[in-house]
């Protein structure tokens, strides 16, 4: 028993030590600290407007709009103070947002200017957008029936191109992938990206937005596997009458009576005039999907290369495009900019997949083509009974 009590005395000075010495080394290290600008919400007031749109890429009443729309789906309702740092009030919220869809600037560099961690920027930022993407549908709005009379008036004036719905096509948005899914991710110009299938109405705001599929993807396969397509091919009469009206989009795309696409070129048989004019009209028409993503990514700047997980990737895209709506709401317009029309990566897969020829497609497209020439307004276009 004696050699049994002396062990166990043995045993517990021995764990002492041990804690000792553990508690030493722990107050030893010292906590590294990171000084960080105190006071910019207070300078931020201070901006002119210039300065403000320069900074946040919006105006300050756009600004004021959706502050007010956070507030009044009560974003961010569920955060608690439990002591430690004050949370972010949701003005700080969007502040940082802003700026990091904007810009192409690092976390660490909001961090230091907002005062605030690393984490807790990069949480604010994917909270923002996690929200934004759930309400895309408040702001990113097919058509009415009613509205779609008056759209349809406003791409006539463009080109005189009858019957338009909207304009659709595919951009890519550079894109890094970790290891080992690279591959599908890589393009045809030798880049990784994932794509953002959109349609664009007359005032160069988006009513149709999906996003996500690899690069590697044509565009006419990205557009067969999105929900729009599926309505369209099934139940078109739910969102227009196909026999006056159609979507317009470029050869990629699969021609329809419901989309109508260019003539395609070819040696054996070179273009008619007529159909020269009627490929020039509807490209003239169709410009508006091309400016759209333009103006896009000249105003928020992340989306010319993220650098996330592509869930987080698709969440800032859309947000991006929800608030370019807004943007187009609040007369918040912005077709300026000086990106390059090669870094709009539209249609960058030349290989088009071959299509199962649609006659009466092809018969609607014919008698557009027609009243082109004659200057006719184009009637309602009648299926043939065979």
């Amino acid at each position: 028993m004696e050699l049994l009590d002396s062990s166990t005395e043995e045993g517990d000075s021995s764990d002492e030590e041990e804690n000792d010495t553990c508690l030493a080394v722990i107050a030893s290290i010292e906590i590294e600290k990171h000084p960080r600008q105190v006071g910019y919400l207070n300078v931020i007031s201070l901006y002119s407007d210039n300065d403000f749109y320069r900074h946040f890429r919006i105006t300050r009443t756009t600004f004021l709009y959706v502050l007010c729309y956070l507030q009044d789906e009560n974003f961010r309702s569920d955060i608690a103070f439990h002591g430690g740092c004050y949370p972010m009030t949701i003005a700080e919220v969007l502040f940082i947002s802003l700026q990091y869809l904007g810009n192409q600037g690092a976390i660490r560099l909001l961090a230091d200017k907002f005062n605030r961690t690393e984490s807790s920027i990069w949480k604010a930022i994917g909270d923002f957008c996690h929200f934004m993407f759930g309400k895309q549908s408040d702001f990113i709005k097919w058509p009415t029936t009613q509205e779609i009379r008056a759209v349809s008036r406003k791409f006539l004036q463009k080109a005189m191109f009858p019957g338009v719905v909207c304009a659709l096509d595919g951009s890519h948005i550079p894109f890094h992938p970790k290891s080992p899914n690279k591959t599908p991710y890589r393009n045809y110009k030798k880049f990784h990206s994932f794509n953002v299938m959109a349609a664009a109405l007359p005032n160069r705001s988006f009513c149709y937005v999906f996003c996500g599929f690899p690069g590697s993807v044509h565009d006419s396969t990205v557009f067969q596997n999105c929900s729009l397509f599926q309505k369209l091919d099934t139940r078109c009469h739910d969102l227009f009458d196909p026999r006056k009206y159609h979507i317009i989009a470029d050869s990629a795309f699969p021609l329809k009576e419901w989309l109508i696409t260019p003539y395609k070129k070819s040696d054996a048989q070179p273009l008619s005039p007529a159909k020269k004019l009627f490929n020039r009209k509807l490209s003239s028409t169709r410009m508006v999907i091309e400016l759209i993503f333009g103006d896009l990514k000249n105003r928020f700047k992340r989306c010319t290369d993220v650098n996330t997980s592509i869930d987080r990737g698709v969440q800032i895209v859309v947000t991006c495009c929800v608030l370019h709506n807004i943007c187009i709401q609040q007369g918040d317009l912005f077709y300026g900019g000086n990106i390059n029309p090669n870094d709009l990566h539209c249609n960058v897969n030349p290989n088009n997949p071959q299509n199962v020829v649609n006659r009466a497609a092809e018969r609607k497209r014919q008698l557009i083509c027609d009243s082109l020439q004659t200057r006719r307004p184009v009637i309602a276009f009648r299926r043939r009974h065979v």
